[in-house]
């Protein structure tokens, strides 16, 4: 018997989307909820219910089957899946040394007739993804220079907030703001010399290195960056 087909929840694979040639769907989490409501007689005892508010927070796993650049990936940008319509909130890719390179990407269900638009979006750095098992610096996020010290992994997180506005818990109006990204990283420090790392751009330290000295193993150093990341539009 043949796996079921996966499909991806925000377009990123789509013929001329960012990740098309690039990254390839493998696994879909719908995330399905409700609220429940429920009265009870003078005795305490249930005598009524009510289920509502069924909504969808899809996530989804993506490989990197091709080294090539992401671009023009849209925090806030509606889709389509399954019959209803979800806004992409979150997308993330992690690298580490040794390991291949991982994407995840997830969203929320918002009012059914939306036409793809909301008061804001958010459009997130280009990424340059490899197929080599390698730890990356990914969105000029920073520079590391000290010799002697390697990165054991980098992990970057692109997010924003979403508000929806419900009536009896369906969603009839959203919007989403608040975006960032975050890269952790590892340093593994081999040398006499400590690590330094410095934010590229628009990225700051948000989180300084902070050492791990085991016993009979090699200092590990993590830090962390952080950016804000503008808004493309406004609609009132």
């Amino acid at each position: 018997m043949a796996f079921a087909t996966k499909t991806d929840p925000f377009g990123l694979t789509g013929s001329s989307q960012p990740g098309y040639g690039i990254l390839e769907c493998v696994a879909v989490t719908d995330n399905a909820s409700a609220s429940l409501a429920e009265a009870h007689d003078e005795d305490g005892t249930l005598v009524a219910k009510e289920v509502y508010g069924a909504q969808i927070a899809p996530s989804a796993d993506y490989k990197v089957k091709k080294s090539g650049t992401l671009e023009d990936i849209v925090l806030g940008a509606v889709t389509t899946y399954s019959t209803k319509r979800v806004v992409l909130t979150s997308f993330s890719v992690n690298t580490s040394a040794g390991g291949e390179t991982t994407v995840t990407a997830s969203g929320e269900e918002v009012e059914a007739n939306s036409d793809g638009t909301c008061p804001a979006t958010y459009t997130i750095p280009d990424i340059a993804v490899g197929v080599c098992h390698h730890a990356k610096i990914l969105a000029s996020a920073f520079t590391l220079s000290v010799s002697g010290c390697y990165l054991q992994s980098a992990n970057y997180t692109f997010a924003c907030a979403c508000g929806k506005a419900t009536k009896d818990g369906v969603p009839i109006a959203h919007g989403v703001y608040g975006a960032y990204g975050e890269a952790q990283i590892t340093i593994i420090q081999t040398g006499s010399t400590p690590p330094t790392i410095t934010a590229g751009g628009n990225w700051f330290i948000s989180s300084p290195l902070s050492q791990t000295n085991p016993d009979a193993d090699y200092p590990t150093w993590t830090a962390t960056l952080r950016l804000h990341i503008a808004k493309d539009s406004a609609q009132s």
